[in-house]
């Protein structure tokens, strides 16, 4: 005969189990989805470059693009454009002034310097390698803060929708967006489970 005190426990343990595998389904969901697109879009970079006629990148004071020249470079090289630039230049000599550069906040090229250091000096690998972390956790907590919400199905699309929109490429460059959408949706999904240390 089973002992009747044993029951709760069990049942707890059941709930646990269950979301925990939900959590790494939700978590296995939208690394798929992310890497399917960080794919798509490498790809899209490549042929852009390829077919497009050469766009002369703004000048940015210190810091000069790499060439568009024909070349498989061009899956990471062609993301090197725009705002990147500056990013990039902060990043390896800090800001200056009367330059324009204080107009970037300094979290993400700071974290760009300190990867690149530990690289041996790749600023571009590194402003990558944070822009892509921090888009695949942005991700996560979306859909962990809308299924938290919602529904695990209503997540998966917010995911999906969210990773295809249009300006998404924004996301996996050299920019500060990636940064920017997981420290503040970690921020409110904190503050939803009143977890105040973490989101302050």
């Amino acid at each position: 005969m089973s002992d009747p005190g044993k029951h709760p426990e069990t049942k707890v343990s059941s709930e646990t189990r269950d979301e925990r595998a939900a959590l790494w389904d939700g978590v296995r969901y939208c690394l798929k989805v992310f890497i399917s697109v960080r794919v798509g879009l490498f790809l899209l970079g490549l042929l852009a470059v390829a077919l497009l006629p050469a766009n002369d990148a703004p000048s940015v004071p210190g810091w000069n693009p790499s060439d568009l020249t024909p070349g498989w470079h061009n899956l990471f090289t062609a993301w090197e454009r725009w705002d990147a630039l500056w990013f990039l230049r902060i990043a390896t000599d800090g800001y200056a002034a009367a330059d324009g550069s204080a107009a970037f906040f300094p979290l993400y090229p700071l974290l760009v310097r300190g990867l690149s250091t530990v690289l041996g000096g790749h600023p571009l690998a590194a402003a990558l390698i944070v822009s892509n972390l921090s888009y695949a956790g942005g991700l996560i907590v979306v859909y962990l803060l809308t299924a938290h919400e919602w529904t695990r199905d209503t997540a998966r699309r917010t995911v999906l929708y969210m990773a295809l929109f249009p300006t998404a490429f924004f996301f996996v460059a050299p920019y500060s967006e990636s940064l920017f959408l997981f420290l503040s949706v970690s921020c409110l999904y904190a503050a939803r489970r009143e977890r105040w240390l973490l989101a302050a």
